[in-house]
């Protein structure tokens, strides 16, 4: 629902009701918005495959709204490959949210993910992006499954959502500076 906001799931209570909130719920609830942080191998944004068709098929520069669903296109499929790298080639080096972690906290994390995770499966709808000269903010609804290494250790995650994505245009590339919570 627009405008309501979700249980805090990092209180440790009830977060649903009639469900506590366990480790694999908090899991869960921080592996969604890393949904959207993955990137390119050599971080040029014209080398994320979506942006490349456009401009081959069209020959035309892609606007910001594309570059925006691009990045975050090629930040699900990072995600889904394990591959780190793809994550972080979009995520500012000056980004901070509203937890307090930054770029290292976000590379510390995605790297337990992985090990932790074998296989990550994610389902995208088109996000909805609003653009304010060089500050955009994008919305995205999607599910997320993920099967644990060792299931006798760790839950498998199968969550669903919308997460907001703040991004900057920073010499001519769009990068996240923040994400927020599950809404």
């Amino acid at each position: 629902m627009r405008g309501r906001k979700g249980p805090d799931l990092r209180a440790g209570v009830a977060a649903l009701p009639g469900r506590a909130c366990t480790p694999a719920l908090l899991l869960a609830a921080f592996l969604a918005p890393l949904v959207l942080l993955s990137g390119c191998k050599t971080g040029a944004l014209t080398e994320i495959p979506a942006v490349e068709r456009i401009g081959q098929a069209t020959g035309l520069q892609p606007s910001d709204e594309e570059q925006i669903a691009a990045v975050l296109e090629d930040v699900g499929l990072g995600m889904q490959e394990r591959q780190i790298y793809k994550v972080l080639a979009h995520v500012s080096n000056g980004y901070r949210d509203a937890d307090g972690r930054d770029y290292e906290a976000v590379q510390a994390y995605l790297n337990e993910i992985f090990k932790k995770y074998r296989a990550i499966r994610i389902t995208r709808v088109p996000p909805r992006i609003s653009i304010d000269v060089d500050r955009a903010r994008a919305v995205e609804t999607f599910g997320t499954v993920a099967e644990p290494q060792d299931p006798a250790r760790e839950p498998p995650i199968n969550v669903q959502g919308q997460v907001s994505v703040d991004l900057v245009k920073v010499q001519g590339r769009w990068r996240i500076v923040e994400w927020g919570r599950l809404l």
